[in-house]
C-alpha cells in the first residue's frame, strides 16, 4: 500500500525510524526556522503537529471516463485547435505583466523609504548623533515589526527568500500555505519593510517566490463541487448536473471572447506556470530575461521542456519591458531591472586572469564560509514555537545593524572629497555621498556605502577606474568584514528576504579591495578595481549558491557588458571549485537538507542506491481493493491509514497462471473520497467475485464525466492550499456524517444483507488509472530513482514474476533507502525468504481477505 505521509502498518524492522513525513515546522522555510512554527499554531491545537508536505499529483490518471473525455474534447476545435495554446500563452503573458508591476512597487518603495531615511540620519546627525540614531533606529524597527509580525502571525511561508521550497514544490512536494493571497500579499508588504529597515536582505529571492505565487494564483480553481442531495428523481439529476456543469465553466480560465474553457489547474500544468513566474521574478529583479529562464532551468525547475523554456522566455521578457517601460515612462532597455548595472566602462587585458583567479579563489572561501556559519548560527536561534523570541530577535539584529551604520563612519570612516563630474550613469548624483560628520564639500565613504542602496554602492563599486577612486582599501575592507557580518545574522530571521544582494554586495566590496591591493602590488598595470569587484560578485554568489550557466548570464546582462564575459566564466570556476572543496553543499541545497519532512530528488541517483533493488526500498504491506469493492471497507481503510494510493485487483480463474488476484490499475485517495461524497453507490452481490463492466462500448454518463473532471481539481475546493487534511481522519469522519446525514447511510446498513447477500459498493473501474508504472523486484533502486525522477511520479508498484503486487515505493521510500545505504539492504536480506512464502500463501486466501496482501504483524 502506498505510504504518503505515514508509514502505518509497515514493518517496524525496515522503517528505521517513526513518522518522518510529518510536517517539522522548523522546516518551513530554510532562512526563518521559527517562522513555520506559526503555521502550526494558526491550525486548531488538535492540528498543531499534524502538518505535513504530501505530493502533487504530476503523473495523469488514465482512467476509461478520462479517455472519453479526451475523445470529447478533441472533437471542440476553432480553426483546427482547442485554444488551449493561445489561452496558455495569454496567462503566460499576464503573469509577466503582473511579476513586472510589483517589481516595480517593491523597487520604488523601498528607494523612496531608504532615501528619505538617509535625508533623515544626514540633517540629524549634525545636531546630536544620540537623537538621530533614536530616531533612525525607532523607525527600522517599526519597519521590520510590521514585516516580522505578518509573518509571524498571519503568513508564516512568507518568511525567507522562498526559493528553496520554490524547488521543493516543483520537484513534487506539495507545501502548506506557501502560495496562497495571504503569503503572496506578506511577501510583498514585507520585502519593502524588511530592506528599508536596514537589514541586509535582498529582494530578488523574494521576487523568484512572488513570480511563483502570481502563477499559482492565475491557474488556482475557486468554487466548491454542488453535492448531488437527491439524485432519485430525474428533476433533481438534471437540476444537479446544470449545476455541477455550471461550476466546471466558471471554475476554470476562460478567454470570454473566444468562449473557450481549458482546464489548467492540474498539478501538471501547474507546474510549467510556476515555472515561468519564478523565472519572470529574477528577470525583473536583474533585467535578464534569459538569465531567468537559465535560472528557472538550473536551480528552480526540475521538469523542463521546450515548451516550457518558450513560456519562461515570454514571461521574463513580458516582465522587464513592463518594469523597463514604467522606470523610464517609456520602453527602454537601458534599465530593465531593478538590480540592473549598466554602462560600466571597466576593461581588462588577457594578463589580468591570473589575478581574477586570485580574487575568485578568495571570494569562495568567503561564500563557503558564510554558508558553513549560517549552518552553526541557525541552531543558535530561538525555538521555532517561541514567536516572541523570534520577534525579538529580528528587531534586535534590526538595531545592531543600525548601529553599526552609525557607529562604524564614526570611528573607521574616512572623509573624502566629492568626485567631480558625471556618474557612470550620466546624471550628476549629490544625494548619492553621504556627508555625516566631515566637512562641506567631502563625503564619509563607509557611511555612503552603509546607508545607501545596495545597488547604488554596487554600481559605484563597478565603476573603481585607475589608481584615483572613490574608497580606499582598508575602509573597503572594512566594509566588506561588516557586511559579512549583518547578512550572517540577518540571514535566518523570521521575514521576508533573500541573500542574493548581500552576497553580491560583499562579493564586489572585497573584490574592490583586492583590486586596489594589487594596484599598490603591480603599480605598473593598469588594474581596475572595478572590474575586480565585478568578478568578486560573481564569484561570491558562486560560492554561496553553486550555480554555473545562470549567474554567467545574469551578471553579464545585469552589467551590460559582453567584455566582461570571460572574467565572469573564469569566477564562477573557480569559487564553485573552491567553495566544493570546503563545503559539501551550497546555500539551496544545505537549506533542502534541513527540511526534514520535504523528500527533494536530485537528477542524479544517490550512489547509496546502486547497490540495492526495488524490492530493498518498497514499502511490502501493500493494502489494495478489488474492482468493486464495499464501501464499509473503503470507510474503514480511509479511516485507519493516511495512505495515498491503493492497487487495484481483479479475481482470476486458477486456470490461469498466477491465479489469484491480478493488479488492473491504481486509485487515488482523493478519488475514493469524492465517490463517497457524491454518493455513486451501487448494490451488488456479495457472493459474486466478478462483475459485468460494460462502459467501454456506452456513452459515458454525464455525472462521470463531471466527476471525473472534479477529481483533477479535487484539491482546489477541497482544503485549498493544505491538501494533506485529505488524509487525516476528520475527513472522513465529515464524509460519513454526510452519508448518515444525507443519505441515511449508517455502517450498520452498509454491511451485506443476510439475505439478498446484496452490499454497497464502490465500481472503481471507471475513475481508476488502468495504466499505473511498474517495476519487477529485481529492477535496480538507481533505476527505480531514474524512472521515478523523471517522470514525475507519486507511487510506483513493484511487482513479482508472476505480476503480483508486493509492495509500492513512494518518494518518501527512496529519501530512506538513501539515508539508510547499505545498512537497510543488510536488514532485509533476512526478511526476503518471509515475504516470499506470505507471498505464495496469499494466493491460497479466500476472496474476503484478498483486499489485504502481505499483512505482517
Amino acid at each position: 500500500m502506498a505510504e504518503e505521509e505515514e508509514e502505518e502498518i509497515r514493518a517496524p524492522l525496515l522503517t528505521g525510524e517513526s513518522d518522518a513525513s510529518s510536517w517539522d515546522p522548523e522546516a518551513l522555510d530554510p532562512s526563518p526556522p521559527g517562522a513555520a512554527a506559526a503555521a502550526a499554531t494558526a491550525l486548531p491545537e488538535t492540528l498543531n503537529n499534524e502538518l505535513g508536505i504530501e505530493s502533487l499529483d504530476y503523473d495523469p490518471v488514465f482512467s476509461v471516463v478520462h479517455a472519453k473525455t479526451t475523445t470529447i474534447k478533441q472533437n471542440r476545435r476553432l480553426y483546427g485547435y482547442t485554444g488551449a495554446t493561445l489561452a496558455k500563452w495569454s496567462i503566460t503573458i499576464c503573469i509577466g505583466v503582473l511579476v513586472g508591476l510589483i517589481a516595480y512597487v517593491i523597487e520604488s518603495s523601498q528607494e523612496f523609504l531608504v532615501t528619505e531615511k538617509k535625508s533623515f540620519a544626514q540633517k540629524t546627525v549634525e545636531g546630536s548623533l544620540i537623537l538621530s540614531f533614536l530616531g533612525f533606529a525607532g523607525f527600522s524597527v517599526l519597519l521590520i515589526l510590521i514585516s516580522s509580525c505578518l509573518v509571524l502571525f498571519w503568513a508564516p511561508p512568507a518568511a525567507g527568500g522562498g526559493v528553496t521550497l520554490v524547488m521543493a514544490y516543483l520537484n513534487g512536494n506539495d507545501i502548506p500555505d506557501f502560495f496562497k493571497l495571504s503569503t503572496l500579499i506578506t511577501k510583498i508588504i514585507g520585502t519593502i519593510c524588511s530592506i528599508s529597515s536596514g537589514l541586509l536582505v535582498g529582494q530578488e529571492a523574494p521576487m523568484v517566490h512572488i513570480g511563483a505565487a502570481i502563477a499559482s494564483a492565475m491557474t488556482w480553481m475557486h468554487g466548491s463541487l454542488p453535492s448531488d442531495k437527491d439524485a432519485s428523481t430525474k428533476s433533481s439529476r438534471s437540476c444537479w448536473n446544470a449545476k455541477a456543469t455550471n461550476f466546471v465553466s466558471a471554475s476554470v480560465p476562460r478567454i470570454r471572447w473566444l468562449n473557450l474553457s481549458q482546464d489548467f489547474y492540474n498539478d501538471k500544468d501547474r507546474r510549467e506556470f510556476i515555472s515561468a513566474g519564478a523565472a519572470a521574478g529574477l528577470a525583473a529583479a536583474f533585467g535578464a530575461p534569459i538569465g531567468g529562464v537559465l535560472y528557472s532551468l538550473e536551480e528552480a525547475s526540475s521538469f523542463w521542456s521546450k515548451k516550457v523554456m518558450w513560456r519562461s522566455l515570454l514571461c521574463c521578457t513580458c516582465a522587464t519591458m513592463v518594469l523597463a517601460s514604467i522606470n523610464e515612462w517609456q520602453f527602454s532597455m537601458a534599465l530593465p531591472g531593478s538590480m540592473a548595472f549598466r554602462q560600466l566602462k571597466p576593461g581588462f587585458r588577457i594578463r589580468d586572469l591570473p589575478l581574477f583567479a586570485v580574487t575568485s579563489v578568495f571570494a569562495g572561501v568567503l561564500g563557503a564560509f558564510v554558508n558553513i556559519v549560517h549552518d552553526r548560527v541557525d541552531r543558535l536561534r530561538p525555538a521555532a514555537t517561541r514567536k516572541f523570541s523570534r520577534l525579538l530577535e529580528v528587531c534586535g539584529i534590526t538595531v545592531i545593524s543600525v548601529a553599526v551604520m552609525y557607529l562604524l563612519p564614526l570611528a573607521l570612516g574616512s572623509c573624502l572629497q566629492v568626485p567631480e563630474g558625471p556618474l557612470p550613469d550620466g546624471k550628476m548624483d549629490e544625494k548619492y555621498w553621504l556627508r555625516y560628520k566631515c566637512s562641506k564639500g567631502e563625503y564619509n565613504d563607509l557611511a555612503t556605502l552603509l546607508f545607501s542602496l545596495p545597488r547604488k554602492s554596487m554600481q559605484q563599486l563597478y565603476n573603481m577606474q585607475g589608481v584615483k577612486h572613490q574608497f580606499p582599501t582598508a575602509d573597503l575592507a572594512i566594509h566588506t568584514g561588516s557586511v559579512l557580518f549583518l547578512f550572517i545574522i540577518a540571514y535566518g530571521t523570521a521575514t521576508p528576504g533573500g541573500i542574493f544582494m548581500p552576497s553580491m554586495l560583499a562579493g564586489a566590496s572585497f573584490g574592490a579591495c583586492m583590486g586596489t591591493i594589487f594596484q599598490a602590488i603591480f603599480p605598473g598595470e593598469n588594474i581596475q578595481p572595478g572590474l575586480h569587484a565585478i568578478v568578486g560578485s560573481t564569484a561570491m554568489l558562486g560560492g554561496v549558491f553553486r550555480a554555473s550557466i545562470s549567474l554567467v548570464v545574469i551578471m553579464v546582462e545585469g552589467t551590460g557588458g559582453i567584455d566582461f564575459i570571460l572574467p565572469i566564466i573564469v569566477a564562477i570556476v573557480v569559487s564553485n571549485w573552491v567553495a566544493h572543496h570546503i563545503y559539501h553543499a551550497g546555500a539551496y541545497e544545505a537549506d533542502l537538507e534541513r527540511l526534514g519532512g520535504v523528500y527533494f530528488m536530485h537528477s542524479e541517483p544517490p550512489h547509496q542506491l546502486a547497490a540495492l533493488t526495488a524490492s530493498d526500498i518498497m514499502s511490502p504491506n501493500v493494502i489494495c481493493f478489488q474492482e468493486v469493492v464495499p464501501v464499509r471497507e473503503v470507510l474503514e481503510v480511509l479511516r485507519n491509514t493516511r495512505h495515498n494510493g491503493f492497487p487495484v485487483l481483479r479475481h482470476t480463474s486458477a486456470e490461469n497462471s498466477g491465479a489469484g488476484e491480478k493488479f488492473v490499475g491504481l486509485v487515488l485517495r482523493h478519488q475514493l473520497l469524492l465517490l463517497l461524497e457524491e454518493g455513486l453507490f451501487s448494490e451488488v452481490d456479495s457472493s459474486r467475485q466478478q462483475h459485468r463492466f460494460s462502459l467501454y462500448e456506452k456513452p459515458i454518463p454525464k455525472q462521470m464525466l463531471i466527476l471525473e473532471h472534479s477529481m483533477r481539481a479535487y484539491h482546489h475546493y477541497h482544503h485549498p492550499h493544505r491538501r494533506f487534511l485529505s488524509s487525516r481522519p476528520p475527513e472522513v469522519a465529515r464524509i460519513e456524517a454526510e452519508l448518515a446525514r444525507k443519505r441515511n447511510l449508517a455502517e450498520a446498513d452498509m454491511a451485506p444483507d443476510k439475505k439478498t447477500k446484496k452490499v454497497v459498493a464502490l465500481d472503481l473501474r471507471p475513475f481508476m488509472n488502468r495504466a499505473p508504472l511498474t517495476v519487477r523486484r529485481e529492477c535496480s533502486a538507481q533505476r527505480v530513482y531514474v524512472i521515478f525522477r523523471t517522470l514525475g511520479l507519486r507511487h510506483l508498484c513493484v511487482t513479482d514474476s508472476h505480476n503480483r503486487v508486493i509492495g509500492i515505493i513512494t518518494r518518501k521510500d527512496i529519501a530512506m533507502a538513501q539515508k539508510q545505504g547499505f545498512q537497510k539492504k543488510s536488514l532485509q536480506h533476512w526478511d526476503s525468504d518471509i515475504r516470499s512464502l506470505v507471498a505464495e500463501a496469499s494466493t491460497s486466501e479466500t476472496s474476503k481477505n484478498r483486499n489485504k496482501l502481505f499483512n505482517l504483524p
